[in-house]
């Protein structure tokens, strides 16, 4: 199934995508008056569980914002092997690079829950450039984090063995404010995917899960986990 462009409430979507495109990170600072003009050229885009947002291969229609919902980003070759590059929470983006470039798709994009997103067209983007100098900044600033999380990516794929990465994506779910006492923390979205994004198989990442809490340092109930021993995980993932 591949999203289409709706719009079912102009109004009410308007008033969203403002809201959405005000509160982004990377529209913070710029004047008022100019991401009112940016959401005017933009609008909503609601997507079912399951869509196909982006296809790689395909050219996107500009930068994506995500209101409400949850989205993979997920390279697959012709086998239909996957492996995921990142979990798109709402309030976060994904795309400025191929809509500034002007390039295909470079991975698939997929809605894991019913979403709804905000389409961010290349033109309002340059246009934006050229007017606020805060937005090119945070723009440029947003790009260069991603470049360094994609090398963290592939150190982690590449360098890391499965229990550390898994330890790792633990802790990053965590609340940061108190990082020795224990807490509960919900798994967004399936083991497979969660196994896709870790690369490796869902066997694996169950079979880790089970023993970091025969060790005590986990507990699991479903897609709830309390990480009981934070500082060993903490351990494991250094």
């Amino acid at each position: 199934m591949t999203a289409m462009r709706a719009v079912a409430d102009p109004a009410r979507d308007a008033r969203l995508v403002r809201g959405v495109i005000a509160n982004l990170t990377l529209f913070a600072g710029v004047a008022p008056g100019h991401v009112c003009a940016l959401a005017k050229q933009s609008w909503a885009l609601p997507v079912p569980r399951g869509a196909v947002i982006a296809r790689r291969g395909s050219p996107l229609q500009g930068a994506f914002a995500l209101a409400y919902g949850f989205v993979e980003l997920a390279l697959r070759n012709a086998d239909s092997v996957e492996r995921g590059l990142r979990f798109v929470a709402p309030g976060q983006t994904f795309g400025e690079a191929t809509a500034l470039l002007g390039r295909v798709s470079k991975y698939d994009a997929i809605a894991l829950a019913e979403s709804k997103l905000i389409v961010i067209p290349s033109a309002a983007l340059f246009e934006m450039m050229d007017r606020d100098a805060r937005f090119a900044r945070s723009l440029l600033m947003t790009l260069a984090r991603r470049e360094l999380d994609l090398l963290a990516e592939i150190e982690s794929a590449t360098l890391r063995p499965a229990e550390q990465r898994l330890a790792c994506y633990l802790q990053s779910l965590a609340d940061s404010a108190d990082s020795a006492a224990a807490c509960t923390v919900r798994l967004p979205v399936s083991k497979t995917a969660i196994a896709s994004r870790l690369d490796m198989k869902k066997e694996t990442l169950s079979r880790l899960l089970r023993s970091l809490a025969q060790r005590g340092l986990i507990a699991v109930k479903q897609r709830e986990i309390t990480l009981l021993d934070r500082a060993a995980l903490a351990q494991i993932s250094r």
